[in-house]
């Protein structure tokens, strides 16, 4: 803040009322934004303050093996939820530091590699900063803009789904986290950044031009394959690929020879 207020100072060469007004204006701002961020730092606390004094932290890690009754992803979903409300409102180092004692034990007792699992419930810690109700990162942004909060909180999760969706991809792909050998590393690493890319296509819903829902389904189906690695679901995932993007770019060649 103080280096914000000299560099103004410099470019505009003087300290006048115009000076001083801009910076009650900033204040008052600031004060006014921060009512809405305290309401979400003030109901994660309770969250966290619930967590330390019923000693539920402690038995988390049980409760979730015992409703997933063995089923890694139902594990998982359970993990994700969880991961994300304690993530509520903490820093990341807080946050995993939490979660890597709490959580991380569930997923290795169902046999899920402990960088994997610990980075599993990293991931969605850090996540829970684009997650509504709690989505702090998103209101700050929305603050700054001067936008609506609540719809930038829901835009920013829905421009996140790929990040909602890599995780589990990492459980079930250990090559993802270059865990194995260098070929399995690097075509994991191609086939990752292709489903990702297929996948915000589905979202956004433009590739060439806009696409219709059928084509948006076909592109988060195609990104979800290529998440997921295996050979056949690489070799499903690449050809449905190629086969939409041709779609795509016949129908674009069409469009633009119809408006000459």
């Amino acid at each position: 803040m103080v280096v914000l207020l000299s560099l103004d100072i410099l470019k505009r060469r003087k300290v006048d009322s115009v000076f001083f007004s801009k910076l009650a204006t900033g204040i008052s701002d600031g004060a006014k934004s921060v009512v809405t961020i305290s309401a979400a730092c003030a109901a994660a606390g309770i969250i966290a303050g619930i967590l330390g004094i019923t000693g539920l932290g402690s038995k988390i890690a049980l409760l979730i093996d015992l409703a997933s009754n063995g089923s890694l992803p139902l594990a998982l979903f359970f993990t994700m939820i969880t991961s994300i409300i304690l993530g509520m409102g903490l820093p990341t180092t807080a946050a995993y530091l939490i979660l890597a004692t709490v959580i991380a034990p569930a997923l290795v007792n169902l046999g899920v590699p402990v960088l994997t699992a610990h980075f599993f419930v990293f991931y969605f810690g850090c996540i829970s900063t684009i997650t509504p109700p709690v989505a702090l990162a998103s209101y700050v942004a929305g603050g700054i803009a001067g936008a609506d909060i609540n719809k930038v909180g829901w835009t920013a999760a829905s421009y996140g789904i790929n990040s909602f969706i890599l995780p589990f991809a990492f459980c079930f792909s250990p090559a993802l986290l270059l865990s194995g050998s260098l070929f399995g590393g690097v075509v994991a690493a191609i086939t990752g950044v292709l489903g990702i890319i297929c996948i915000s296509v589905a979202v956004i819903g433009c590739l060439y031009q806009v696409i219709n829902t059928l084509m948006r389904i076909a592109f988060f189906i195609t990104g979800t394959l290529l998440l997921f690695q295996g050979v056949i679901p690489a070799l499903l995932g690449l050809s449905s690929l190629l086969i939409l993007v041709l779609l795509e770019h016949y129908k674009h060649k069409n469009i633009r020879k119809m408006s000459l």
